[in-house]
């Protein structure tokens, strides 16, 4: 099975390789794709990939685990702050979740897909048919996929949604079967459904 791939010149001229070669540029490609990853966490574009990584704990800690920390240890005893930071909490790791790391994938996987595509990810996929082969005249190859890099990255981008909506559903299920299930002082419990 062979792919093709653009030349590292990038001017759009394509190659047959080999699995094996494909494998052997994968390897060879991943310092570059290492940098890339770095680089690709500084905002300026000047080289300080550690800007992202800063960016990220700046908001992990205020925005993220310190409501979390607050919203336990006000549990039962300040509702009302324990609710808000709760809230606060939730809502920032939703923003991650849905908005910031898919996002983040389609940034870099676009802005990187000279580097990316060919080597970490082939760029299409097909069988090569032989020409002594009994069903082909001439040598031919049968495209499995023509746009095999878009294929991929797509298909992480679906699974980091749906992945998504699987950790809220998760994490809305174990936050509901926390929920006192008790009535309120004065509350009557109602005939026709309430709590059970």
């Amino acid at each position: 099975m062979r792919h093709r791939h653009p030349t590292s010149h990038g001017v759009g001229t394509r190659r047959d390789v080999t699995v094996l070669q494909w494998f052997a540029e994968f390897f060879g490609a991943l310092p570059e794709v290492f940098r890339a990853v770095y680089e690709f966490g500084d905002p300026a574009n000047v080289g300080r990939g550690y800007v992202g990584g800063a960016i990220t704990l700046l908001w992990f800690g205020p925005m993220f685990a310190l409501p979390l920390w607050l919203a336990k240890i006000t549990y039962g005893k300040r509702e009302w702050v324990s609710a808000t930071m709760g809230v606060v909490a939730a809502t920032s790791l939703m923003w991650w979740i849905h908005g910031v790391l898919p996002h983040a994938w389609i940034q870099f996987s676009s802005s990187n897909a000279n580097l990316l595509e060919g080597t970490i990810i082939p760029a299409t996929v097909g069988i090569e048919i032989p020409a002594d082969s009994p069903l082909v005249e001439e040598a031919y190859r049968l495209d499995i996929a023509s746009s095999f890099y878009n294929v991929v990255t797509e298909s992480v981008l679906t699974g980091l949604m749906l992945g998504g909506i699987a950790v809220t559903i998760w994490l809305g299920l174990r936050v509901q079967r926390k929920l006192p299930k008790t009535l309120a002082t004065g509350e009557v419990k109602s005939e026709s459904g309430g709590y059970k």
